[in-house]
């Protein structure tokens, strides 16, 4: 039996030794970003860019003293609001201003590392980070939200995936502060085929890549292959243009659609020829399976991408020649698209379309040219 007093003092070491261990590793996790309020000029813009109304639920990540969430419910109707942050007198703060909003019903505070949270909910995104922790919740964003949902950033972009719109906001101060505004884009990559209406029942074939929102491609009209031309991806709207020939006869066929799992759904109008009009227009994808091993070579030596799906979610992890498997910061699959990046002694960009029991795409190394790339699966 131990005495009271043995197993006190064993107590007190305890909490000395637990204190030297978090003076050692930093203690609490402190915050990424010293906090600089929004002025509220830029918050309004920002709520208003986003187009926030009744149906919203936002969600600012680093919410500092809740004013954007307190406004988009207050001043734009938001049905919800939530914000995260990691500094507990920020949420202290946060809190008392949505008791003196009378606002506790529709807006929550959460004291919680954003990295770790949980936002699958919002339809709206507000941000004022660094563009490291903009980049770092970037692959976040793509696993969490869905196709149409809206992000919106003071100050700070998110490098590769460029803004849908950008304004710039007047104040108070006579400084005028950027506002970054992107919609997330549905999986549009892959490869498209359908009928054309008329007589001649032509078939076509859309091989579409994606890099986030941009899309480019060809389309193949009985065996003729071309770009298409203005092609915009929206949320999960599609839109391009081709422009057809036949002898003295031009045609431009304008196709919008909407993806629909693996269907476009949508009309195809074509101005000038002889087939001119409107007409109801569907598109289909054969459904593929991204998880699973591919294999390739890395120069001459192997490597494997691994695609695992947790939680509903995809991951990707990387294997080289000199190191293991290393998971993906950067991953993405858009459909049958993927793309990720490589960060390994030349940071490399690779991006492509499955197809069966392949991937042929491109590879492009920090400030070089794209090669062409293609992995085939060594296991399910």
């Amino acid at each position: 039996m131990f005495s009271r007093r043995r197993v006190r003092q064993a107590g007190l070491w305890a909490m000395v030794i637990l204190g030297a261990w978090l003076a050692a590793n930093g203690g609490e996790r402190k915050p990424d970003v010293h906090y600089v309020p929004t002025p509220q000029e830029v918050v309004d813009a920002m709520l208003q860019t986003a187009g926030v109304g009744r149906d919203d639920i936002v969600y600012d990540l680093g919410c500092g003293d809740g004013r954007l969430v307190i406004t988009a419910i207050e001043k734009f109707g938001a049905k919800k609001g939530v914000g995260i942050d990691i500094d507990p007198e920020r949420i202290r703060d946060s809190s008392a201003n949505a008791r003196k909003a009378n606002l506790t019903d529709r807006a929550t505070f959460l004291e919680q590392d954003l990295y770790e949270t949980e936002f699958s909910e919002a339809t709206v995104v507000t941000l004022y980070l660094l563009p490291k922790l903009n980049v770092r919740l970037r692959p976040m964003l793509f696993r969490q939200l869905r196709p149409g949902d809206r992000i919106v950033s003071h100050a700070f972009d998110m490098e590769e995936w460029e803004a849908d719109k950008t304004i710039q906001v007047p104040g108070e101060d006579q400084q005028e502060r950027t506002v970054y505004y992107w919609v997330l884009p549905g999986g549009a990559a892959g490869a498209w085929k359908w009928t054309l209406p008329g007589a001649k029942g032509e078939q076509c074939q859309l091989r579409l890549r994606q890099r986030f929102q941009a899309v480019s491609g060809t389309v193949k009209i009985d065996g003729q292959e071309q770009p298409i031309a203005d092609a915009k991806l929206a949320g999960d709207r599609l839109t391009f243009a081709i422009v057809r020939e036949a002898g003295k006869d031009k045609a431009k066929m304008l196709f919008s659609g909407r993806i629909i799992g693996n269907t476009l759904v949508g009309t195809v109008e074509t101005e000038g020829g002889p087939a001119a009009g409107k007409h109801e227009w569907t598109a289909t994808r054969d459904r593929v399976n991204l998880v699973g091993t591919w294999g390739w070579k890395m120069g001459e030596q192997p490597a494997t991408l691994r695609i695992e799906r947790r939680d509903g979610r995809l991951y990707g992890a990387l294997s080289t020649a000199e190191k293991a498997q290393v998971r993906l910061a950067h991953f993405y699959a858009w459909g049958n698209g993927i793309y990720f990046i490589h960060e390994g002694g030349t940071r490399q960009t690779f991006e492509g379309i499955v197809e069966g029991e392949g991937i042929a795409g491109t590879v492009t190394p920090a400030g070089g040219e794209a090669k062409e790339w293609a992995a085939q699966r060594t296991k399910k």
